[in-house]
Order: structure tokens, then sequence, then C-alpha cells
């Protein structure tokens, strides 16, 4: 057997290291992978952050806040009569399967005061102005992709509840 030399008592710790640096090299991860999990890490944070505080859409997944007020509109009951015939034009242009048609009738006065009539309809019925919230915000992501007869459906159901929103602010019914 061997003895080490004299006062050289980390000889066998050197000889025991090498290897051990060895398989940790041999065990990193690659770059890319550090780099996919950094990329996906950001993702998630961003994702929660847009779900947490209901950035995308008017008033969240919810509605629990009133939508985005767009430009001005009349919210009297003439105004009111005013937008029943435009959603009137819009499922018209619907039915006749002019998509492109509907998309520019509706983004402009229409949208507009589907967005400027929930505030004082939910200062009346919060439950009403909730449940219109959340149908112009399925038709403003469906607008694109959806198919006429989809959206004639939520066009008529966003007409209805705008109906019910100028009968609970004390105004007459819009036929």
């Amino acid at each position: 057997m061997l003895n080490p030399p004299a006062g050289d008592h980390l000889w066998f710790a050197r000889r025991r290291r090498a290897p051990a640096r060895r398989r940790a090299r041999q065990q990193a991860l690659p770059d890319w992978v550090w780099g996919i999990a950094l990329g996906v890490l950001v993702l998630a944070v961003i994702g929660g952050f847009v779900l947490i505080s209901g950035a995308v859409g008017g008033g969240g997944g919810t509605c629990d806040e009133p939508l985005k007020p767009l430009d001005t509109s009349d919210t009297s009951a003439a105004g009111f009569a005013q937008e029943d015939i435009g959603m009137g034009k819009f499922v018209d242009l619907l039915n006749r399967g002019d998509i492109k048609g509907a998309q520019d009738s509706f983004y402009g006065p229409v949208h507009n005061f589907t967005h400027n009539a929930d505030p004082p309809v939910r200062a009346k019925d919060e439950e009403l102005a909730k449940e219109l919230c959340r149908s112009v915000i399925d038709i403003e992501e469906s607008l694109s992709e959806a198919t006429a007869l989809d959206l004639v459906q939520k066009a008529q159901r966003v007409r209805s509840l705008l109906r019910d929103g100028a009968v609970a602010l004390g105004y007459p019914r819009p036929q």
C-alpha cells in the first residue's frame, strides 16, 4: 500500500474532485433548456397578470366593472330607440350573411352605445348590466370568427338586453 507523501494530506481529495466535476458538467442542462424554461415562466407571469387585472375586455371576465366608455352616446329614451334601429340593421346584415357589412355597422355608434349604456343601466339593475356586458364582450370576441347564424343569436340577445335596459331606466321599450 502506498503511503501519501508527508505533509500532503489532501492527496486523496484532489483525485476525487476531478471525477465529481466531470459528472456535474455532464448532468447540467443545456442553455437552450434554461432559455425555454425562463420564457415559459415569463409568459405564465404575464398571463396571470392579464387574468387577475381584467386587462382583456371591457370589464373583465365577470363584468364586475362597467364596460369602458367609448366616445359619447345619447342614453335617453331617444338614444335607446336609435340604438334599437342600429342593432336591427346589424342583425339584418348578419341574416343576409354580410359579416363585413355587419362589422362595419356594429363598430361605431352602435358599439359605443353598448359600452356607454352600461353605467346607467348598472345603476338601476346591476345583474342586467352584467349580462349586457358579457353579451357585448361575447360579440366583440366572436365578430371576426363566428358564423353569421351564431352572431345573429348573440346580436339579438344584446338587442333584447338593451331593450330591458331602457325599461330599467324608466323609458318605453324600443320596438
